[in-house]
């Protein structure tokens, strides 16, 4: 019975270490071949491996063979992008290294739990059996709430998914403790079951957690995705309007020039003068206003500020001639249409002064971007952060902005003060 207790314990060690490694290989690496079938019987292969080395309780000896069987497979069937073989080696040891601690960790609270409650198993078997499984829920929820975050920092949690966490938790430390105060009055094989069953069922259940998770993030992707081609579509509608207004007075531009050419032989140069202020101020909203050097830009400015204007919104745009040329066009009218509509959608909710402010600077290889705009009702900003409804409700063009500042290694702070929201922005100039 004592073979088969401890048999038991290194199997569900093994099962839930290999386990947890290779998500973390396929997380973080790709893949070295493409065959699904062998990376559908490597972590087998490394559970049979482990499994009977761990059964001779020798700390030495079980380290070194899953050392040298995870840099193995980390060098040979994984790979970076940047080709960092070593750091790839060492970084895979490094979490066996903190998975050992993590266990560790889950073995010394559960003892101590124990004598503080004084639960005293029957024998050194069943007290493995219970730190066996203690302790993996412990490194279980280490590795899916902390450790998991340190290379995918991109995983979309709310506090309602933390507070799912902890009351799993709480849950699986209940168990456990029932499991020890039973252990002398149940048959081992039928408490290895339970403890088997309870480690088992936390760990798919927090793997579809993840799943969750990563499902949350690749919709949101899709949301921003699609936040970014309706503000292209929009421009493009803008633009085609634009056109179409082009093509018509181009179209009547020889009956134009006719009718002024005659009005001035007919010597009625005030009539002409008029005519010909009529056909400017039809073609002024055609022609942006040169803010930048960069037509993108131009024109989407030109754009939001007659928006403004028949709003009976002030829209004051400062840009000192700046240069942004070394950002992508999607980029440019990513950040600056989704921080303009923002302030616009605010400002249009406001009862008495209706302002908004824009103001692009550079310093060296940093451009600075501040816009302002009037609110009506208190924005709650914490850290720099917005915390307030409205958030909520542009979260996608927020995501959107935060993506566009990152990748220029940028950075945003939110202010609010007297019914005015000001958000500055700071971004470098990077290299292609």
């Amino acid at each position: 019975m004592d073979r088969i207790i401890l048999l038991f314990c290194s199997f569900i060690s093994c099962v839930i270490l290999v386990n947890l490694l290779f998500q973390f290989f396929n997380d973080r690496y790709l893949r070295a071949y493409n065959s699904k079938l062998l990376y559908i019987l490597l972590p087998i292969v490394s559970i049979i491996v482990v499994t009977p080395i761990n059964m001779f309780m020798s700390p030495i000896l079980n380290m070194l063979v899953n050392v040298i069987w995870i840099g193995f497979v980390s060098y040979f069937f994984y790979y970076e992008e940047k080709d960092r073989r070593f750091i790839q080696i060492f970084e895979s040891e490094a979490l066996f290294m903190v998975i050992g601690v993590a266990e560790a960790l889950g073995v010394f609270l559960i003892d101590v739990i124990m004598e503080i409650i004084q639960i005293t198993p029957q024998s050194t078997e069943i007290q493995k059996s219970i730190e066996t499984a203690f302790s993996k829920i412990v490194l279980l929820f280490l590795y899916y709430v902390v450790f998991s975050r340190l290379w995918k920092k991109s995983i979309l949690r709310t506090k309602t998914q933390y507070i799912l966490y902890l009351i799993m938790f709480v849950y699986s430390v209940v168990n456990v403790l029932i499991i020890a105060v039973i252990s002398n009055r149940e048959n081992p094989l039928v408490l290895m079951v339970i403890v088997g069953c309870t480690i088992f069922a936390n760990m798919y259940l927090l793997y579809f957690i993840k799943f969750s998770d990563e499902r949350n993030y690749y919709k949101m992707q899709l949301e921003m995705m699609e936040q970014q081609e309706k503000i292209q579509y929009d421009n493009y509608e803008i633009q085609s309007v634009k056109y179409k207004e082009a093509m018509s007075i181009l179209h009547d531009v020889d009956k134009h020039m006719k009718t002024i050419e005659g009005l001035y032989q007919e010597d009625f140069k005030r009539e002409a003068l008029n005519y010909t202020n009529q056909i400017r101020k039809m073609l002024q909203p055609l022609v942006p206003f040169m803010y930048t050097d960069n037509p993108v830009l131009n024109c989407l400015l030109s754009d939001k500020k007659r928006v403004a204007d028949r709003s009976g919104i002030s829209f004051k745009i400062e840009t000192n001639e700046v240069d942004i040329n070394f950002m992508k066009p999607i980029d440019i009218t990513t950040l600056f249409g989704n921080l303009i509509d923002n302030a616009l959608e605010a400002t249009k909710k406001c009862n008495e002064e209706k302002y908004i402010g824009l103001y692009v600077k550079e310093y060296n290889e940093m451009i600075s971007i501040r816009i302002e705009n009037s609110v009506e009702d208190p924005v709650v900003v914490k850290n720099g952060k917005i915390y307030s409804s409205s958030a909520k409700r542009n979260g996608v063009g927020l995501l959107n902005i935060q993506r566009c500042i990152e990748d220029y290694l940028g950075s945003i702070i939110y202010k609010y003060s007297n019914q005015l929201l000001v958000c500055d922005i700071v971004l470098n100039r990077v290299d292609e």
